[in-house]
């Protein structure tokens, strides 16, 4: 038996109703762990975690829960040190969709079913966090979506509410190369501007300072064709008014509730009979069997530089990681975060 010391983040609280999301919610630690494997097992060394809205499910209390007192866990890359599994080899790289904030996580065979092997990491056109990225959980959402619900259309308006995140962003893309005319909303000018000369979207306003329902009536008087929503709440009942006789909405998210006292109550579903609108809710845990699909239909445009360069943000060490994640949710960071571990 092997002891390793290793650093960690656990989950130390529950987020009441209407509290502000808060750094007491975590708490890191240093623990022994056995670093002795079963067959079927690998163990891993945490190289980078991302930072994405539903880690905030498991702090609220119910089925989606993390028991107390065990390790915080996300998207995440690291790389195999140890291994009893011929599937995972020693110095492969793997995307992990519950990869612990630790140092080193043991990883057991049912574990490693939100386990992929990265086919090529060290691709020098490639940078390894794009697989936390546009070829991780956040473009396999918007690619996914898009290849199961939509079938867009040249010269359709698209919305995509808080559209500056790697979700959103991602969207535009693909809804670009397919010749629709794309609209998005942010929480500040700053992201407004990224959005118009960085992703190429043809029109973006700032929902926090401008009408959401003036803005979309001036810049598309005909109405909207798809609204991906990432936000729900009042937001989708201004859309659903703008929405074109058969629209489509693609529900990603409902960031709105978060930290609502009471959860909003839609004012004009009515809306979704008289106009014969089509609304899909989208899980992207449903659809991981599509990340080779991903890799092999987005990667080669990564490497041409065909897609867009989206803000990243890459922050040093696991004792950032908690009040980070807060800061992150506060909408204190442009782009996709992530906390760096370790280097390869």
């Amino acid at each position: 038996m092997t002891n390793i010391k290793n650093s960690r983040i656990v989950h130390n609280g529950y987020l009441a109703k209407g509290q502000a999301f808060n750094a007491g919610l975590f708490k890191s630690e240093t623990v022994e762990i056995d670093s002795t494997l079963s067959e079927g097992e690998v163990l891993v060394r945490s190289l980078y975690i991302a930072f994405d809205p539903y880690i905030i499910y498991a702090f609220i209390e119910g089925s989606y829960a993390a028991p107390l007192n065990t390790p915080v866990s996300g998207a995440g890359i690291a790389e195999v040190i140890e291994s009893k599994n011929p599937a995972f080899p020693v110095n492969s790289v793997v995307l992990s969709l519950g990869l612990e904030w630790a140092e080193y996580s043991k990883v057991t065979a049912a574990q490693l079913q939100s386990f992929f092997v990265i086919p090529n990491p060290r691709n020098p056109k490639i940078a390894l966090t794009e697989y936390l990225n546009v070829l991780g959980i956040n473009g396999l959402t918007s690619f996914a979506a898009v290849e199961t619900l939509v079938k867009f259309k040249k010269d359709q308006v698209v919305y995509i509410s808080s559209a500056a995140g790697p979700v959103g962003t991602f969207f535009a893309f693909l809804a670009k190369r397919a010749g629709a005319f794309v609209i998005g909303s942010a929480s500040s000018d700053e992201k407004v501007q990224y959005l118009l000369k960085d992703i190429g979207f043809d029109a973006a306003f700032n929902y926090k300072t401008q009408d959401t329902g003036v803005e979309l009536s001036k810049i598309s008087k005909a109405g909207i064709d798809i609204y991906f929503d990432m936000v729900g709440g009042e937001i989708l009942d201004i859309v659903l008014e703008k929405l074109k006789p058969n629209g489509q909405v693609v529900a990603i998210g409902n960031i709105s509730e978060f930290d609502a006292k009471t959860p909003h109550v839609p004012k004009n579903l009515g809306l979704i009979i008289r106009k014969a609108l089509t609304i899909n809710g989208f899980l992207v845990f449903h659809h991981v069997d599509k990340f080779p699909l991903l890799w092999k239909t987005i990667g080669p445009l990564i490497e041409n530089g065909e897609v867009p360069v989206q803000q990243e943000v890459v922050l040093k060490g696991l004792d950032n990681a908690a009040q980070s994640f807060v800061d992150y949710h506060d909408g204190k960071y442009h782009g996709k975060v992530y906390i760096e571990v370790a280097s390869l």
